[in-house]
């Protein structure tokens, strides 16, 4: 993937990440869920909004995760690495670039 491609595509992630975590933010701040206005306050209903709370957050931390990797990316692209493992320096696998723009390792590897 050249890398005009990868920077739209990566600045098209961020903006949706940070959408993403702007809104999931926003819910646990509030401490509302999508359905919260139709519970009630039994035991059972409460139980499924500290659910709904936790998944929210367990969401929020994957995407700051994600987010934190698309600016690294962003990074590579403008010192003239995107496309190369940070860990070997060894050439990414255009597939895989494809489907992850934000790779930063071969399959193989780990950080």
């Amino acid at each position: 993937m050249d890398t005009d491609t990868a920077r739209e595509r990566l600045l098209s992630m961020q903006r949706d990440l940070q959408a993403t975590i702007d809104d999931l933010t926003a819910r646990l701040e509030s401490g509302s869920t999508p359905d919260a206005a139709e519970g009630g306050q039994d035991t059972g209903d409460l139980g499924a909004h500290e659910q709904q709370a936790m998944e929210n957050e367990g969401l929020l931390e994957g995407a700051r995760r994600r987010l934190d990797s698309v600016a690294d990316a962003l990074k590579r692209i403008e010192a003239g690495t995107y496309g190369l493992s940070v860990v070997s320096g060894e050439p990414i696998p255009a597939e895989r670039l494809e489907a992850y723009p934000d790779a930063a390792t071969l399959v193989t590897e780990r950080l």
